[in-house]
């Protein structure tokens, strides 16, 4: 890799179409250059800066805003973009944000074309804010906007497939608010102009924790019994296919709620199903984040509370029948109570003799070669990895998508709340929130096996790592939502579970298969469809230099 100065005019990286990673999660690429470049018309060549990649770092600012209790040091400075290196270490490049102002940025997300960031700030007494940055060549930041985000302890942020709406998650009081984007700038259009609010009026009956309330670290019986008084949205993922069904998952309520979403207006309109997040045990599963597979139908739940993946299997035809009512105008109801996912599988994310009720998940990503399911255990402190079966369901072989342990890895640090892989694939970054550091792993792409590379850092309190690629250039109609590379996730509930749940358990289908030849055909055309346009795009910009 080549390192960069910054006087260079730096777009984001070509992604496939069938990419699977928050911080899930690029749609087109970029037609604008950074504001820091110096001269607009000094350009990078593709093949000289392939590897040029930035990480966007946040951290905690101010604890007792939050309704879980880190027990590592504020930031004064909540915001630090790093440039990473193809030996797997970092350069701090820029610090910023002050803790005050920008307090507890908490996730954040790459734009699937523009080199602009956003990040959501939690805090549940008063209204999330959501910032967004311009992130220049030399990794210094400039905010071009910040807006209310409607609601307490905001903790999830989705570009729909248009890239007209930004969609924000309020933890603390669940609601969900959509925000007009300009599709040209990635600035702010205007304030919110759509909100769900799935208590539908209802005051909030839990206490924050500086007012008695529990601390939602904790995983004992109390705690989850406290935490699932209320409604507690922990995250909004689109269908990546059609971009009309809005996964929700309900840490409050052990459910994974299905929304119809008006992409055209861009509103969460009809709540369409709800389903368990996991084997309905009886004890709490918390879903916390869902991520789906690049290439098979089958989409990932995380289940915070119970330490557990529930594995699903998408109805993609029953997707495409909402999206096509919806362009022909017909009423939606006929879809109320018909579920797009059905459960396949449920797998332990730590080892069966752990005390669930020391451990809770935090993040879960599917690999981009989908070959891999990687999730962080915060008490085991470890990562997970599970390999992808590739096989289909037939006398005694795993129905593919379903997983298989690889191993567990310790993270080297406390509190594993997030992690990124770089867009190689072959590093993986943590961030251990309770003992301030971020550390750098490399990842096997045959055995899916991690190793410590021994570079780690200090940030107080790091809570999100967001892959930022700044090069490639793209047109307004190529890939599909950059941030599936990341990953989608939804929260789950925590609970003193000393599970009587199998470490896995798998789920015989019915006769009719959703993973049929057709569906993997259309997602082959699709993709070589998006490839040519982006090959297409890249010469007809050669050719005008």
């Amino acid at each position: 890799m080549v390192p960069y100065t910054g006087d260079r005019t730096l777009d984001h990286q070509v992604t496939s179409v069938l990419t699977s990673d928050a911080s899930s999660d690029g749609n087109s690429p970029a037609s604008r250059s950074l504001a820091g470049s110096q001269d607009p018309d000094v350009r990078v060549s593709d093949e000289e800066f392939v590897d040029q990649q930035l990480f966007f770092v946040t951290s905690y600012s101010d604890f007792d805003k939050l309704a879980h209790g880190p027990r590592g040091h504020t930031a004064k400075h909540t915001l630090r973009v790093y440039r990473f290196l193809t030996d797997g270490s970092l350069v701090l490049l820029h610090i910023s944000g002050e803790g005050s102002k920008v307090i507890n940025p908490a996730f954040s997300r790459f734009h699937p074309r523009l080199n602009v960031v956003y990040t959501c700030t939690e805090d549940i007494e008063e209204n999330g804010k959501i910032f967004a940055y311009e992130i220049n060549a030399d990794g210094s930041l400039t905010e071009i906007g910040h807006v209310d985000a409607g609601g307490t302890s905001t903790c999830y942020l989705t570009i729909d497939l248009e890239q007209r709406h930004l969609i924000a998650v309020n933890y603390w009081d669940s609601s969900l608010v959509v925000i007009p984007l300009s599709k040209e700038t990635g600035e702010f259009a205007g304030p919110i102009q759509n909100i769900y609010d799935p208590r539908h009026g209802k005051a909030m009956l839990a206490a924050a924790k500086k007012h008695g309330g529990v601390n939602h670290s904790m995983n004992d019986e109390s705690t989850i019994a406290q935490r699932q008084v209320d409604p507690h949205s922990h995250a909004l993922v689109l269908d990546p296919y059609e971009g009309c069904v809005a996964y929700v998952p309900d840490l409050g309520k052990d459910l994974i709620r299905e929304f119809f979403y008006d992409k055209r207006d861009g509103k969460i309109e009809l709540e369409l199903n709800v389903l368990p997040s996991g084997m309905s045990t009886g004890k709490p599963d918390g879903p916390r984040y869902t991520c789906f597979h690049p290439k098979f139908n089958v989409a990932y739940v995380v289940n915070e509370l119970s330490s557990t993946i529930a594995v699903f299997s998408i109805d993609k035809d029953l997707l495409s029948e909402i999206s096509h009512a919806s362009k022909l105008g017909l009423p939606m109801d006929k879809f109320k109570g018909r579920s797009t996912l059905k459960l396949i599988q449920s797998i332990k994310t730590v080892p069966s003799a752990f005390p669930t009720t020391m451990n809770t998940c935090g993040r879960i990503c599917v690999h981009d070669s989908g070959r891999f399911v990687i999730v962080s255990n915060r008490g085991h402190e470890s990562i997970t990895i599970f390999r992808v079966k590739q096989g289909r369901h037939s006398k005694g072989k795993a129905m593919r998508g379903t997983l298989a342990q690889v191993g567990f890895f310790h993270t080297r640090g406390e509190t594993p709340r997030h992690f990124q892989f770089d867009h190689s694939g072959q590093f993986l970054i943590v961030a251990n929130q309770d003992s301030d550091t971020i550390a750098v792993f490399s990842f096997n792409l045959t055995s899916g096996e991690i190793k410590y590379t021994g570079n780690e850092y200090h940030v107080p309190s790091p809570n999100f790592i967001c892959c930022c690629p700044m090069v490639g250039r793209y047109s307004d109609d190529d890939d599909d939502q950059a941030y599936e590379k990341v990953g989608y996730t939804f929260p789950a509930l925590e609970g003193g579970v000393n599970s009587t749940v199998p470490s896995s358990v798998e789920i015989n289908p019915t006769s009719k298969s959703s993973l049929n030849l057709r569906s993997e055909l259309e997602l082959a055309q699709n993709e070589i469809a998006a490839l040519k346009k982006q090959l297409s795009n890249i010469t007809a910009e050669r050719g005008a230099v």
